[in-house]
C-alpha cells in the first residue's frame, strides 16, 4: 500500500477518533476518568482496524508473494503513521475540551481536603519518607507541580504518541501473523 494512502487512512481515522472523543467527552461531561478509558480503547480498536485493512489492501490487490518481515515493515509504517495522526487529535481534543481543567480542580480539591487539618499532615508526613521534613505549604507545592505537569496537554500528547506507537510495536509484531495464517487462506 502507499504511504500517502496510509496517511489518508491514518488521518480519517484519527478525525474519526477525534469526533468520536468529543462526543465521550460530552457524554460524561468532560470526566477524565470515566471517558479516557474509552478513548484508548478506541484507539486500539482503530489502530488494529487500520493494520487489518492495510494488509487487506496489500493483498487483495493481485497474489503476492511477501515475506512476514515485509508485512511487520507495513504494519509498523501504518502503525507509526496512526501514532503521529493520533498525537495531533489528542492535542486538539486536550486543547480546546476542558477535561484537564475539570480534574485539576478535582486533584487540588482532594488535595485541600487531605492536608485541611494537622493530624491529616502529621499522618502523610508519618506515612512517606521523601515528605518528612516538608511543611504543610511545601507538600502543596510539590503537589501542585505534579498535578500541573500530569494534567497538562504536552505530557498528554507525549504519553499518548509512545503509548500508540508501543501498541503498533506490538500489534505490527502479531497481526501479520495472524493476517497470514488466517486471512490469507482465504483470499488465496
Amino acid at each position: 500500500m502507499s504511504t500517502w494512502r496510509i496517511w489518508a487512512y491514518a488521518l480519517s481515522l484519527a478525525g474519526l477518533w477525534l469526533i468520536v472523543r468529543f462526543s465521550l467527552g460530552y457524554a460524561y461531561a468532560f470526566n477524565y476518568a470515566e471517558a479516557q478509558p474509552k478513548g484508548v480503547m478506541l484507539n486500539l480498536i482503530f489502530v488494529l482496524i487500520l493494520l487489518v485493512l492495510t494488509l487487506y489492501k496489500t493483498y487483495n490487490k493481485e497474489p503476492q508473494v511477501r515475506s512476514y518481515f515485509d508485512d511487520f515493515k507495513l504494519c509498523l509504517r501504518t502503525g507509526v503513521a496512526y501514532a503521529v495522526a493520533i498525537g495531533l487529535a489528542i492535542g486538539v481534543y486536550y486543547s480546546t475540551s476542558n477535561d484537564m481543567s475539570i480534574k485539576r480542580a478535582a486533584d487540588y480539591a482532594q488535595l485541600e481536603e487531605a492536608l485541611n487539618t494537622p493530624e491529616k499532615v502529621a499522618a502523610i508526613t508519618s506515612s512517606n519518607e521523601q515528605l518528612k521534613d516538608l511543611t504543610k505549604e511545601e507538600i502543596q507545592q510539590s503537589y501542585i507541580e505534579r498535578v500541573n505537569t500530569m494534567t497538562s496537554a504536552k505530557t498528554v500528547v507525549a504519553a499518548g504518541i509512545s503509548g500508540m506507537v508501543l501498541s503498533a510495536l506490538i500489534f505490527s509484531l502479531i497481526v501479520p501473523w495472524i493476517f497470514r495464517t488466517v486471512m490469507l487462506k482465504e483470499l488465496q
